[in-house]
């Protein structure tokens, strides 16, 4: 691919569906004044708790969904990937989202419950999104369409509505309708133009073992970024939950901007192979790493100021928080692109399930202590403590993977070699 097409992708993959994931700012100032600092605090946990759920329900398909399809034989294959996951990601919602309504309940504050219990399902709910598979085919129009533009407008809505009524509870059910309805029509569409059959009950323990590894590693990955806001939401008293809440927030909407680049670069890192793709896959860590580096400086240099003019003074995140969280920011960016770009096209699913799950038992026993211990700055010291294991734990699998590529091209060569002298 030439690099206009690929300047294309890129514009294409993060432009607007970076607009609709930042989006939030135009409405999150009026929930977090509407609903007070008890509110503001429960319904970020809300949205963490919703945020784990989403991983049990996506079970690796938004993780390693797009390598799969872009390295499918066809579109045949491709619909009937996405149909083994629409079966299993329905399945484990139905499950599912019943126990994140009582979690989320339990842990809001008294007149917050319903708050939070919306914003946990409209974050579980984004696992039956589509994009992956968009981004698997290099396809950022379809996400612009019935994603990225719907839900920019149905967030404007749902503030002017807020602003009129006071019903901070519109806002996530905007997002919920936004997701059930793009993804449902992305899905009929695509499904009737390649129809194929549907797995049955006995193939489901099959697909659920294969997408097993990497399910697990969402989970632990997920587990650790989604502890910090209810634990502080419960351990702080309600302006100090409100300052992390903020500094949480614009955390996690920074956060969607290293998944969309990973999106963009994904369909151009896998289609070529050896050398070319190691190249390739070295271009995509050096930019997720200078992105990371960029993003996290800026969060720590400016977020006080943004979170104090979009949330209030009673909210404002503080700036020993912001350069915690930068520091996550940083890991999170970088790790994307290991494992998207290099180590699950390489099969090295179970080895990042294993560094993610060090982590994770390493670091959420940290991030609570600290937290006990200093109060917020300690889960936000614990949660970039973990990040940064996961992300050391695979450099040296991920440099193996890229050397791997060269490797295998070379024997390649050397195989002819020997074919055209036996000849």
């Amino acid at each position: 691919m030439t690099a206009g097409p690929l300047r294309r992708r890129l514009v294409g993959f993060m432009l607007l569906p970076a607009i609709a994931a930042v989006s939030p700012l135009i409405v999150l100032p009026l929930i977090s004044r509407e609903a007070g600092p008890g509110g503001w605090a429960s319904a970020i946990a809300g949205e963490s708790i919703g945020t784990f759920a989403a991983i049990v329900v996506g079970y690796g398909w938004p993780a390693i969904g797009p390598a799969l399809i872009s390295i499918a034989s066809g579109i045949d294959e491709r619909a009937r990937l996405y149909r083994e996951s629409l079966v299993v990601r329905l399945l484990l919602a139905a499950v599912s989202i019943p126990v994140l309504g009582v979690v989320c309940w339990l842990v809001a504050s008294p007149g917050a419950e319903w708050l939070t219990v919306l914003m946990g399902v409209q974050g579980a709910l984004i696992a039956l999104s589509f994009t992956w598979y968009c981004a698997g085919v290099g396809q950022p129009r379809t996400i612009i369409f019935y994603d990225a533009v719907p839900r920019v407008v149905a967030t404007a809505a749902s503030a002017a509505a807020i602003a009129a009524t006071g019903i901070v509870e519109l806002y996530p059910l905007a997002g919920i309708a936004v997701t059930l309805v793009g993804t449902g029509l992305f899905t009929a569409r695509l499904l009737r133009r390649h129809p194929g059959p549907w797995p049955g009950t006995r193939d489901l323990p099959g697909l659920l073992r294969t997408g097993l590894p990497v399910a697990l590693n969402d989970a632990a990955l997920s587990a650790y970024s989604s502890v910090p806001a209810p634990l502080v939401n419960v351990t702080a008293a309600p302006d100090a939950a409100a300052g992390f809440a903020s500094a949480d927030k614009m955390f996690k909407l920074g956060s969607v901007l290293p998944f969309t680049l990973a999106s963009a670069l994904q369909s151009w890192v896998g289609e070529v192979t050896g050398p070319a793709r190691g190249r390739r896959v070295r271009v995509a860590l050096l930019a997720h790493t200078g992105f990371g580096l960029l993003g996290g400086a800026v969060l720590a240099a400016l977020g006080h100021w943004v979170s104090l003019v979009l949330f209030g003074a009673d909210a404002a995140a503080g700036v020993d928080l912001l350069i915690a969280m930068g520091l996550v920011f940083m890991f999170l960016s970088i790790r994307t692109s290991m494992t998207r770009h290099a180590l699950f096209p390489a099969g090295q699913a179970a080895v990042v399930m294993r560094a993610s799950l060090i982590a994770t038992a390493v670091g959420v026993p940290v991030m609570i202590a600290l937290a006990i211990a200093i109060g917020p700055l300690g889960a936000a010291l614990g949660y970039a403590v973990t990040e940064g294991a996961a992300t050391l734990l695979l450099w040296r699998p991920c440099a193996a993977a890229v050397r791997a590529l060269d490797a295998a091209d070379a024997a390649h060569l050397l195989d002819r070699n020997r074919e055209h002298h036996d000849d």
